[in-house]
C-alpha cells in the first residue's frame, strides 16, 4: 500500500480544490493505486500523483487522462480546467504550464484552386464529429494535398481545438517513423516530452485518447502503406483525420474515399487563366489549349507552366507551346523553383521493383491490358496484372474504365522512354 497523500488545504485556492476533486473522483472509482491508474491513463504514476497533489495545476492532457481512467465526464472536467487556467496571475499556476495549447500546423494552401467541386462537397459532407477518416487518392500531380488543404478551409470551423499535420512521404514506413509523428503530435497538444509515456504503444494510446477528447483536424500526407497510418487512426467522435496517398490503400477500412484524376480541359484553362491572366488565355486560346494538352491536363504540370508564363508577360503563349511540343525537352520545361515533374516521377519510378520499372517501359501506346503487357513482356497474365496494380499505387498509371484497361499519362510515357 502506498504512502497516504498529503492533506490538502482547501482554503489555499482553486488549484487545491481542483486536486481535491480529482482525489474524490479517484476514490469513487474504486481508489485504485496510481500505478494501477497509470495502466489506463498512459502517464507515469508519479505524473498522476502530482496532478492530485495540489502543488500546481496539471496540464490539460494529464487531467483528461486522469479523468478518463476514473470514468469521469471529460467535457465537464475540461471546462473546469479551463476556468482555472484562464484566470491567470496565479503564482501556483504559471502561464506556461496551464495555458491550453491550440496547434495550428497546417501549411498554407494554394491561392489558386479550380474544379473539384463535386469531390469537395462529398468530402466535406463526410467530415464531422463521429465521421470516418477521409482518404484522398490519385496519381502523381493531381493535387491531393491542395485538395486536402482546401477541404480543411471549408470544415475547420467544426474543429476549434486545432489542426495537426505530418508529411509521411520521406519518413520511412516503420514503427519508428510513426512514433516520431506521435511524439511531435503529443508535444503540439501540450504534453511535455518528460511527461510522455516511455513505451511507444502507450504514446499511441495517449495520442488516441487526446484525439478522442478534442475537436481536432488532422492531415496526414504522402502516406504509402496502411501500416504507416493505421496506428494514427483511433475511434473518435469529435476529431477528423484526412489522409492523402498515391496508393489506394485497400486495407484501410471504414474510410470515405475521394479519388482525384486529371483536370478537364476547361479546368486546365481556368487554372492557366488564374495564374497567367484570363486576357492572355482569351487572346491566345489555341496556344493555351495546346499547352494544356501537352501537360496532359495534369494539375501539377499546368500549375508549373502557368507560373512560368506569369513570370514572362512579354513572351507569347505560342512560344511556350512550341517549346513544350519538343518531347525531348518537355520535362526540362516542366520545372519552376524547387518544384518539377521529373523529380516526382523519378521518386515513384525508383520505388518500383525492377519488374515494375520494366513494365512501365513496355508501354508503347497510351493504354494496355494485363493480357497485352503479359504478351509484350513474356510473363503470365497474373504477374502482369500485379505489376500494373503496383504501378497504379506508385501514382504512374490509372485504371481506364471498367474494361480492364490501364492508361499511362503522356508525360509519364515520355519519362519512361527516357529511362
Amino acid at each position: 500500500m502506498g504512502r497516504p497523500e498529503r492533506p490538502l488545504d482547501l482554503t489555499a485556492g482553486p488549484i487545491a480544490a481542483f486536486a481535491h476533486e480529482l482525489r474524490l473522483l479517484r476514490s469513487r472509482a474504486g481508489n485504485a493505486s496510481y500505478r494501477e491508474l497509470a495502466r489506463a491513463a498512459h502517464f507515469a504514476p508519479s505524473v498522476l500523483s502530482s496532478a492530485a497533489s495540489g502543488r500546481r495545476l496539471p496540464t490539460l492532457a494529464v487531467t483528461l487522462a486522469f479523468v478518463t481512467a476514473c470514468g469521469g465526464d471529460r467535457d465537464a472536467w475540461e471546462r473546469r480546467w479551463r476556468s482555472i487556467a484562464g484566470k491567470g496571475g496565479d503564482d501556483e499556476a504559471p502561464k506556461s504550464r496551464t495555458t491550453a495549447v491550440r496547434p495550428a500546423q497546417l501549411p498554407r494552401g494554394p491561392r489558386t484552386f479550380v474544379g473539384r467541386g463535386t469531390e469537395l462537397a462529398d468530402a466535406a459532407g463526410a467530415c464531422g464529429p463521429g465521421k470516418v477518416p477521409v482518404l484522398v487518392t490519385g496519381p502523381i500531380g493531381t493535387g491531393k494535398t491542395a485538395f486536402a488543404l482546401r477541404l480543411a478551409e471549408d470544415v475547420t470551423a467544426d474543429f476549434p481545438d486545432g489542426q495537426l499535420y505530418a508529411d509521411l512521404s520521406d519518413g520511412g514506413t516503420g514503427t519508428r517513423a510513426t512514433d516520431g509523428v506521435v511524439r511531435g503530435f503529443l508535444r503540439a497538444l501540450g504534453v511535455p516530452a518528460h511527461l510522455a509515456p516511455d513505451h511507444p504503444a502507450h504514446r499511441i494510446d495517449l495520442y488516441r485518447s487526446l484525439l478522442a477528447g478534442q475537436r481536432l483536424f488532422v492531415l496526414l500526407t504522402g502516406v504509402r502503406t496502411e501500416a504507416q497510418v493505421r496506428p494514427l487512426l483511433g475511434r473518435t467522435a469529435r476529431s477528423q483525420v484526412v489522409v492523402t496517398s498515391r496508393a489506394r490503400l485497400p486495407a484501410l477500412e471504414d474510410a470515405h474515399r475521394a479519388e482525384l484524376t486529371t483536370f478537364t480541359r476547361a479546368e486546365s484553362l481556368a487554372l492557366l487563366g488564374q495564374l497567367a491572366g484570363e486576357h492572355r488565355i482569351r487572346v491566345e486560346h489555341a496556344a493555351a489549349d495546346a499547352i494544356a494538352g501537352v501537360c496532359g491536363d495534369l494539375p501539377l504540370a499546368v500549375s508549373i507552366i502557368g507560373r512560368k508564363v506569369a513570370a514572362r508577360p512579354d513572351r507569347p503563349l505560342a512560344a511556350t507551346a512550341a517549346r513544350l511540343a519538343d518531347h525531348r525537352r518537355v520535362l526540362d520545361t516542366l520545372s519552376v523553383g524547387d518544384v518539377n515533374v521529373r523529380d516526382r516521377f523519378t521518386a515513384a519510378y525508383e520505388g518500383l521493383p525492377a519488374a515494375g520499372r520494366a513494365a512501365l517501359r513496355h508501354f508503347v501506346a497510351d493504354r494496355t491490358t494485363s493480357a497485352g503487357l503479359a504478351a509484350a513482356m513474356g510473363v503470365a497474365a497474373e504477374t502482369a496484372d500485379e505489376l500494373l496494380e503496383s504501378i497504379v499505387d506508385a501514382g504512374l498509371l490509372s485504371r481506364a474504365g471498367g474494361d480492364g484497361c490501364y492508361a499511362i499519362p503522356e508525360l509519364v510515357r515520355v519519362f519512361a522512354a527516357g529511362r
